[in-house]
């Protein structure tokens, strides 16, 4: 299959690429940095002319994995918030809708959002990220509504604590680690490989009466209650 990924130049959108590469797909991969491997394009997803630009490279297409996100810009709140949205909501938007005369002609398209378990709870000190993810989640189903006439299933996966990628500091804090470790029903961080088994099935024809919906992978965090 042929499969973009955006924000693979470290976390766990690295770690989705890495996986795909060697499941022998052929995986083209999006950053704002710059990386030696193949079928990297360098881009600002912000950017809306540049992401034409760029996007244009990419001939053939089954999947889009909108994964690159940011809970941290700038000290300017209002910056901070904007900036957080136009990443986390309006990009995942503008590469949907630019690569869509191309995954439509796909066989078995599929898009995928990788929101946060932040779309159902609110966390302190940071609303942009979870107003964004909230949002995302609403795009995930306002697009798989819209594209479902060209037989294009989106749906997305709201993850929970990820030991790597921006959660990597408060995993690497021992006090931190384990008082998320405790608000879990399986009493322990996520992994990436925890997650590629819901990206495998979202991309197979296994799910292809699927559409619209949101996977939550969380260790039963959302679950828990006393």
């Amino acid at each position: 299959m042929h499969i973009l990924i955006t924000g693979t130049s470290r976390g766990i959108g690295k770690e989705i690429s890495n996986f795909l590469s060697k499941q022998n797909h052929n995986v083209y991969s999006l950053s704002r940095k710059k990386i030696k491997i193949p079928n990297h394009i360098a881009c600002d997803i912000t950017d809306l002319s540049d992401l034409k630009k760029k996007l244009n490279k990419i001939k053939k297409l089954d999947v889009i994995i909108n994964n690159a996100a940011i809970t941290k810009t700038s000290l300017d709140k209002f910056k901070n918030f904007t900036k957080i949205l136009e990443t986390n909501v309006i990009a995942p938007y503008f590469i949907s809708e630019i690569l869509l005369k191309k995954i439509k002609k796909s066989q078995n398209p599929s898009i995928i959002n990788i929101s946060s378990i932040n779309a159902y709870q609110a966390f302190p000190n940071n609303p942009g990220y979870v107003s964004s993810k909230a949002a995302l989640n609403s795009l995930t189903k306002s697009l798989a509504l819209d594209y479902g006439k060209h037989k294009i299933r989106v749906n997305s996966i709201s993850l929970g604590y990820i030991s790597s990628g921006m959660s990597i500091k408060s995993f690497n804090n021992k006090s931190s680690k384990m008082k998320k470790t405790s608000r879990t029903i399986l009493n322990r961080w996520g992994k990436p490989k925890d997650i590629f088994g819901m990206i495998e099935y979202l991309i197979s024809t296994k799910s292809s009466y699927v559409t619209g919906q949101d996977f939550v992978i969380d260790g039963g965090w959302l679950a828990k209650g006393l």
